[in-house]
């Protein structure tokens, strides 16, 4: 019987692979480095000899394969489509190549949306039929679900809240090619360049002694700065957070979700964040009582896009193109 799952979650710097029960238990996990320099094909190899040596005797009981990968990449067509992290892998057919490797049902979606859908089934927003996840990490994305459903809108662009205008006259321009974008002043490498511009003018700061050189200044540096009451990281701490409840804030106006689930590197600052979030951005929401905003950390970590790979495998599985309710 057919009844053992794949799930691939692939990043620029790592893969993680889980196989798990069609209910979504994991049964066994692996991570392994991208190598992306390798270029797709061996990466591609080198992540299929894994889910092999994972299956071992029970390789005739896969059921089906979910994939979540950056994007942007094409649902409809299961192409990856040269993510910032995945450069050459441009219009790579991974849909196709997995099932002709494994002659299962294969699904892929973006790894925002896998995580949501991750949280959503299995983590902080179990019970809930409408969700906004936010990732705030070295860029932040997003995922939304609405009535137990994905939803990938448009060219399956739906949920990118990093690419929310906020700063329009004088933020900078972002990679995606506006200007003054949420990501480019919320994100991890935007905390920390921020912090090292500030830096470079000449300003002090409990970093200077906490690093030989202000260029490995991380987003991580600024939290550990800021928990020791520094003034500056705090400023840019501050700033990042009244920044993001603008974000959240607008979407949650739009969408009216049950809850907000945010996860991400940027989320493991716990309560650093978590507290000013709940606070400011019921200040952004006008049409929504405060009460009804929830906000809550992401509860599966780092592998909320791991388990996300489990559920959209389930979709494949069970041949349903809409609900992902357990």
């Amino acid at each position: 019987m057919k009844n053992i799952l794949a799930g691939i979650d692939i990043g620029g710097t790592k893969i993680a692979i889980a196989t798990a029960t069609p209910d979504g238990e994991l049964l066994d996990k692996r991570f392994l480095p991208t190598q992306t320099h390798l270029g797709p094909e061996a990466v591609f190899e080198n992540m299929c000899r894994a889910v092999v040596e994972m299956l071992g005797d029970d390789a005739d009981k896969l059921a089906a394969i979910g994939v979540g990968s950056p994007a942007p990449i094409d649902v409809e067509k299961g192409l990856i489509l040269s993510p910032s992290n995945l450069q050459d892998w441009d219009r790579f057919p991974i849909v196709d190549l997995l099932n002709e490797r494994f002659d299962v049902p294969v699904v892929l979606d973006n790894d925002a949306n896998a995580a949501a859908l991750g949280e959503f089934m299995f983590g902080a927003g179990r019970g809930c039929r409408d969700v906004l996840y936010v990732t705030v990490s070295t860029g932040i994305g997003g995922g939304i679900i609405i009535n137990g459903e994905i939803y990938h809108g448009v060219s399956t662009g739906a949920g990118e809240i990093g690419h929310t205008v906020v700063r329009p006259d004088d933020g900078i321009l972002c990679n995606c090619g506006l200007r003054g974008c949420l990501e480019s002043i919320c994100a991890g490498v935007h905390i920390a360049r921020r912090t090292k511009e500030r830096l470079a003018a000449g300003e002090s700061s409990v970093i200077r002694d906490m690093l030989s050189d202000i260029e490995d200044v991380t987003a991580e540096t600024v939290v550990e700065a800021v928990r020791q009451n520094d003034r500056l990281a705090t400023e840019i701490w501050d700033e990042t957070c009244r920044y993001l409840a603008i974000g959240i804030g607008n979407a949650v106006t739009l969408l009216a979700p049950e809850i907000v689930i945010v996860g991400g590197g940027i989320s493991m600052a716990g309560e650093l964040l978590m507290e000013p979030l709940r606070r400011l951005v019921p200040r952004c929401v006008s049409m929504i009582p405060p009460e009804k905003i929830r906000i809550r950390r992401a509860e599966l970590g780092a592998e909320s896009g791991l388990h996300g790979a489990v559920a959209i495998a389930r979709k494949a599985y069970s041949g349903s193109h809409l609900m992902y309710a357990v």
